[in-house]
């Protein structure tokens, strides 16, 4: 028996499809189906801003240079968070017009510049303080202008062994008068005419003398009065209250 074979030939139609970049409009184009997908192709919009203007982050046009920056000129690309042609100074040191969202720097660095105190005679800047503060007793603070630290004192000086200092003393005194609960510095220099004079050893040293009524220390309650011969009646007093 003999068999018929039938052999089915299916032929395909097959397209090729080739993309195109259109860079312009296509001429009479309507109704014909050029493809089954086009594509677009972005080009980023540049802007030429002249000398005075730069390009602000994420705005389509040149904007005035704000004060206090230079605005060369030139042509410039969009960019979402990037300000261009804006060139920042080193250091501000007054306030800036015309600066808002859309020309401010994303990024700006301060400069600290430590706070300065001047602080009188017999008067130091304590450690992480801002106010000046009165020398204390055992110590001489000439006084001066400082700048702020938080570590260190500045303006005091312990006196030396053997040396003394009232409190608020600029200096410190070599030895010490005591008249009862009181006392008077003396220093080695004299300073008024006349004086109270002290040998001690080979030296000498002295205290004030005035007319005009004067305790013998500025945290004294008590004066030391001199009747001279020629009935001339003087205090004794130290720097800390009275100076020529």
């Amino acid at each position: 028996m003999k068999k018929l074979f039938v052999i089915f030939i299916v032929l395909y139609s097959i397209n090729a499809f080739a993309y195109y970049n259109y860079t312009e409009n296509i001429p009479n184009s309507c109704g014909i189906i050029l493809d089954n997908k086009m594509y677009a192709e972005f080009e980023i919009a540049s802007y030429t801003c002249s000398s005075g203007e730069f390009l602000p982050a994420d705005t389509l046009g040149c904007r005035t240079c704000p004060t206090d920056y230079t605005c060369p000129g030139g042509t410039f690309e969009f960019n979402d968070n990037i300000n261009q042609g804006l060139v920042r100074p080193n250091l501000y040191t007054h306030n800036m017009n015309n600066i808002c969202a859309t020309n401010m720097l994303h990024e700006m660095l301060a400069i600290f510049e430590p706070i300065q105190y001047t602080c009188s005679s017999g008067y130091y800047l304590p450690a992480d303080e801002t106010e000046c503060a009165q020398c204390p007793s055992g110590n001489a603070c000439v006084g001066g202008t400082y700048s702020f630290n938080e570590t260190t004192d500045q303006g005091i000086v312990a006196c030396s062994s053997g040396t003394f200092a009232p409190s608020g003393s600029a200096v410190c005194y070599p030895h010490i008068l005591h008249v009862g609960d009181s006392n008077v510095y003396l220093k080695s220099t004299k300073q008024t005419t006349p004086s109270l004079n002290i040998r001690i050893g080979n030296n000498v040293f002295y205290a004030n003398m005035t007319t005009v009524r004067t305790r013998m220390n500025k945290d004294s309650s008590h004066y030391l009065h001199v009747k001279t011969a020629d009935n001339i009646h003087y205090y004794v007093c130290d720097d800390t209250i009275c100076s020529q």
